[in-house]
């Protein structure tokens, strides 16, 4: 397949990312995407499809505590590594200390991701405020039962070949743990039972 073909298997096997977090400081709460679940589902993606990509050039600037990247990404076919193309991208990262460059580099990354294969995340922050999202949200979707450790709503998770949704979650959970857990804190008991030898 040359990478063009690639990349359109790749949009043709993740159709959709689902918010998986949330952050919130102050007065300001809002779902995200995490940038480890879109990296470790890309990522297997392009093992799969024998793509590599990384970064050929980037600029960066600070303004007072908010650090700007614009960054160009390769993308590389495995299988005719003269075949290539460039990606570019740009984030944003707000820090105090030294940690805004790598704030914006992991922005710019992940959005690299959604844009490139066209990854729909279920809104546009653009149009609609986070309170106006939550209560859409909450009066159209069936609501997950709350995670048995860390008491929020089990949402859907992708978990790089599927959508999974929330009840199945729950249920896949309780079979393997004794109880409904959300996706963060499934993987934390996996890892935890793991160490224990369990």
């Amino acid at each position: 397949m040359n990478i063009y073909e690639k990349i359109a298997s790749i949009m043709g096997d993740v159709q959709y990312l689902a918010k998986d977090d949330r952050v919130e400081f102050n007065k300001t709460s809002y779902r995200a995407l995490s940038e480890e679940k879109v990296t470790s589902i890309m990522r297997s993606e392009l093992v799969k499809h024998k793509l590599v990509v990384y970064p050929v050039a980037q600029t960066a600037n600070r303004a007072g505590t908010i650090t700007h990247v614009d960054v160009t990404y390769r993308m590389v076919n495995v299988e005719d590594p003269k075949e290539y193309i460039e990606i570019a991208s740009c984030g944003d990262g707000a820090d105090t200390q030294d940690k805004g460059s790598g704030k914006a580099m992991t922005y710019a990354f992940k959005y690299m991701w959604l844009r490139t294969f066209a990854l729909p995340t279920g809104e546009d922050p653009d149009k609609i405020s986070s309170a106006e999202l939550d209560a859409k949200q909450a009066n159209i979707q069936p609501q997950g039962p709350p995670c048995a450790d860390c008491g929020k709503e089990i949402m859907p998770y992708n978990d790089g070949k599927r959508a999974i949704t929330a009840a199945e979650m729950a249920a896949r959970s309780t079979e393997m743990f004794g109880r409904a857990l959300c996706a963060k804190c499934s993987k934390a008991e996996g890892r935890r039972r793991a160490d224990a030898g369990a």
